[in-house]
């Protein structure tokens, strides 16, 4: 596909990983995080209503699932190059991390649903475009149904709530490692209960997307994949931004306005509206990283992208000592709106760190990890899409 690492998929790498960590970021430093309605207690009340429906309407679900398509995409370059063993080391590897991060770091982990999920793209790997763009509809499809189901759910069976003897914000923010830990573990069952309904059917639909986009560069040539994005973008644009916008008007609705009334109609929009808006980001940002006039910003931001497992997991590594009572215990200490511009200076911070890192090594810390483990004894190839 590429006979060395292309630029503009490392910066769109990287420019998936802010947004990640703009979704991530409140769930630490925010009891429930955007979700949850402690952050309405902060003020200025309409500051955290106005971040609430920029990270909802723009960032929720979006850029994990550029950062899914990314992993179908160089799923075929792993298969080409290396073969099916390699693959599935690899897969293995990144459960592991996964494990650990759900365990000592984020309870929202997505490397060890990666793994499983990415166990899907060996039965499809020799489908063709069509047919794996077909099942890419079709799971977001199901996506949007689950999502539906989940609500419907949530309404005939509602969960019995039952108060913990001690308040769960109390615990993060005073708590020692082991007790974050517990609560870690408890949320982690009650998210993963949720994401079958929906969020790994889209992530399911997007890998097979990303492979689908891997075959047709593969056979028609990079600038062609981009000209194809663009065409997309063009066209699904206004329904995108649109559906986009009033579901994070509705989704960020202050208690006084009751947004419990309309619960239904935002289970159905996010995944109905977040593949289109994901597509049309990545048509967006491909376009402008494939100019010439921001050839700096793609070299400024590149580097992080060839470092994402160190970087993500650095992020919750890092957000857990400050957040949380094992660290400096600044857990609901900050608003909504002060999580928008933390994330960018931790961004920025990461983004730094990769440019320092890679004038002097070849891969990041984890990276160099990953591919010792996955390929022992193999002579060092540098690929050009993964992330190692």
């Amino acid at each position: 596909m590429f006979k060395q690492r292309e630029p503009s998929i490392d910066a769109l790498r990287a420019f998936a990983l802010f947004g990640i960590l703009v979704v991530n970021l409140p769930f630490f430093a925010i009891t429930f995080g955007f979700a949850g309605m402690a952050w309405q207690e902060a003020t200025p009340l309409w500051g955290n209503v106005i971040a609430a429906g920029v990270i909802q309407g723009l960032f929720e679900s979006k850029f994990i699932l550029i950062f899914s398509a990314l992993f179908g995409f160089a799923a075929l370059q792993q298969f080409q190059r290396y073969g099916l063993s390699f693959y599935l080391r690899r897969l293995v590897i990144l459960a592991l991390f996964g494990v650990i991060n759900l365990t000592l770091l984020f309870e929202a982990d997505i490397l060890l649903p990666y793994a499983v999920i990415g166990l899907l793209l060996i039965l499809v790997r020799d489908c063709s475009v069509r047919v794996l763009l077909r099942l890419g509809v079709g799971f977001w499809a199901l996506g949007v149904i689950g999502n539906a189901l989940f609500g419907v759910n949530m309404i005939v069976n509602p969960a019995p709530y039952i108060a913990p003897e001690v308040p769960l914000a109390d615990v993060l923010a005073f708590g020692s490692f082991s007790d974050v830990i517990a609560v870690r573990l408890d949320r982690w069952s009650g998210f993963q209960l949720y994401c079958l309904w929906s969020n790994y059917l889209l992530v399911i639909a997007a890998m097979f997307t990303g492979l689908a986009a891997a075959r047709y560069c593969d056979v028609r040539g990079f600038e062609t994949l981009l000209a194809r994005l663009h065409l997309i973008g063009s066209f699904t644009t206004f329904p995108a931004v649109l559906g986009s916008v009033v579901y994070g008007l509705l989704a960020a609705l202050p208690a006084s306005a009751e947004p419990e009334r309309f619960l239904m109609l935002t289970l159905i929009f996010r995944p109905l509206f977040a593949v289109p808006l994901s597509l049309v980001l990545v048509s967006l940002a491909m376009r402008f990283f494939a100019s010439q006039r921001f050839s700096g910003v793609v070299s400024f931001i590149a580097p992080a992208g060839r470092m994402s497992l160190t970087i993500y997991l650095g992020m919750s590594l890092i957000m857990g000592f400050v957040f949380f009572g094992y660290g400096a215990g600044m857990h609901n200490q900050v608003s909504l709106s002060d999580c928008l511009w933390i994330s960018a200076l931790m961004y920025l911070g990461w983004v730094l760190f990769a440019q320092v890192w890679f004038r002097f090594a070849l891969r990041g810390p984890l990276e160099w990890v990953l591919t010792l483990l996955s390929r022992p004894g193999l002579r060092r190839i540098e690929p050009s899409v993964t992330g190692s």
